[in-house]
């Protein structure tokens, strides 16, 4: 009898290389989607990050630049609405922004304050056309802007005011309120000015009524006197960065305030904010979106934030002139009604084959501002 053999033959060569190409096809296919899927991870990654930073940016330019004049600090500017800075025979040009060292921000320089008929002024906004760093030289040169308002926080305007010098005040809380003394909401006492986290510091500037604005340099105690629950001793040297202080300068500085003990003069402490782009130190290439504030020193708030340009739309006795880049002739920042973003622009953090990108366009009411134009008050300084 006859047994039928196995049958032992292999794949043939031809079978073998469509089976490799199958098998590599399918591989090549699984790649390329796993690629695409680590690219498409990637790319969410980057946006949500840039997104993120977006809008922490937006968010505080938005919010100090709707809060300028606030504080009852208004619109300061000409005529009823001035307060001037140093200036006339002897003055130096006062600059800013500037930290307790330096005011060298801005393209490695300081900014002067803008003037009218040769005096400089402080404003509520302070525009800044095409002051800063150019990014990307198809686009050209960035804004600054510089907004001021009233820190209530610290209540100055509770405290009895006698000026010593042109370059020393005392400052005595009265045992009981002031008619004129308005604390912040939840607070029952005056608020020391060597208080932790809200007190005085060496750089802070100091607005007193329309007259003069002076730049802290120290803060003491000092004892009391009858009917006073605490003291102190704040000292405005000559020297600071800014030019503010400017004892020897009898125009627009404090040697203009009255001596001695006044129920009249009122104290603010200005909380004065600039944003701009520079380069980031680190790596020398990364923009960066700046905010400086008072005498502190610039901390970044976004990275990559290319481009910003501002306009104002500006009341100029009832007419509303829009979208000015710079401002019209004749007109002053203490006209500004509105400040629209144009652009600010901002990409992320890798490039990737290409940068992600995002463009805010907007614009925030300066509230307070607007408001004194509209419905100002008889006689009032604001």
């Amino acid at each position: 009898m006859r047994r039928k053999g196995h049958n032992t033959d292999g794949f043939t060569l031809v079978e073998l290389m469509v089976s490799l190409a199958i098998g590599t096809l399918l591989l090549g296919s699984a790649v390329m989607m796993y690629r695409q899927a680590v690219n498409a991870t990637w790319v969410t990654s980057q946006k949500a990050e840039m997104q993120q930073d977006f809008r922490a940016a937006a968010n505080l330019l938005q919010r100090d630049i709707s809060l300028a004049g606030s504080g009852g600090l208004g619109q300061q500017g000409l005529a009823a609405n001035s307060t001037g800075l140093p200036t006339g025979a002897g003055s130096i040009i006062p600059v800013y922004p500037c930290s307790a060292t330096t005011c060298n921000y801005i393209k490695g320089a300081p900014v002067a304050f803008p003037t009218v008929a040769g005096a400089p002024y402080l404003y509520s906004i302070i525009p800044g056309y095409n002051l800063g760093i150019t990014v990307n030289a198809t686009e050209g040169p960035t804004d600054i802007i510089t907004v001021a308002y009233a820190d209530t926080s610290l209540a100055l305007n509770c405290y009895n005011i006698t000026v010593q010098s042109a370059t020393q005040v005392l400052f005595q809380a009265p045992s009981s309120p002031l008619p004129t003394c308005v604390l912040p909401t939840g607070v029952s006492t005056i608020p020391l000015l060597n208080a932790a986290g809200i007190g005085l510091q060496a750089g802070d500037m100091i607005l007193f009524g329309q007259t003069a604005a002076g730049i802290v340099s120290n803060i003491t105690t000092a004892t009391p006197t009858t009917g006073n629950s605490s003291a102190f001793t704040v000292t405005f040297n000559s020297g600071d960065p800014g030019h503010i202080n400017q004892p020897t300068v009898a125009s627009g500085t404090m040697k203009q305030l009255p001596l001695g003990l006044s129920a009249t003069l009122s104290a603010v402490r200005v909380m004065m904010i600039t944003y701009y782009l520079d380069i980031s130190p680190v790596d020398g290439v990364t923009p960066r979106l700046m905010r400086i504030q008072s005498g502190k020193a610039p901390v970044p708030v976004a990275e990559n934030v290319t481009y910003l340009k501002f306009s104002y739309d500006v009341d100029n006795g009832g007419t509303i002139n829009t979208n000015q880049a710079s401002l019209p002739a004749g007109t002053t920042p203490n006209m500004i009604t509105k400040v629209n973003i144009l652009h600010m622009s901002i990409r992320s953090q890798l490039q990737g084959g290409g940068y992600q990108g995002l463009d805010l366009q907007t614009s925030i009411g300066a509230r307070n501002l607007t408001m004194g134009q509209e419905y100002p008050i008889s006689g009032s300084s604001y």
